[in-house]
């Protein structure tokens, strides 16, 4: 698997986070609800952007690349 951006990690639940080496000096909390609905969901497949501004201070672009797009596309 190729990672495009080796700062945005994939794990498979909240206790993973904490197993990532660069987390080891972290002190945070955050919230494991699932924040990706439908429309959000279709916008990114179209080639649109997210914007996550829930953490007050940071913004937090999230988008697909045309390689993912394609991919989830075909696997449609």
């Amino acid at each position: 698997m190729t990672v495009k951006n080796s700062n945005i990690k994939i794990v498979s639940d909240s206790n993973d986070v904490w197993d990532l080496p660069e987390t080891k000096f972290f002190y945070s909390a955050f919230s494991d609800t699932p924040n990706i609905g439908a429309d959000e969901l279709s916008a990114l497949l179209s080639g649109k952007a997210l914007v996550d501004l829930s953490d007050g201070e940071y913004i937090h672009w999230i988008q697909l690349t045309p390689d993912a797009i394609k991919t989830a596309r075909l696997r449609q």
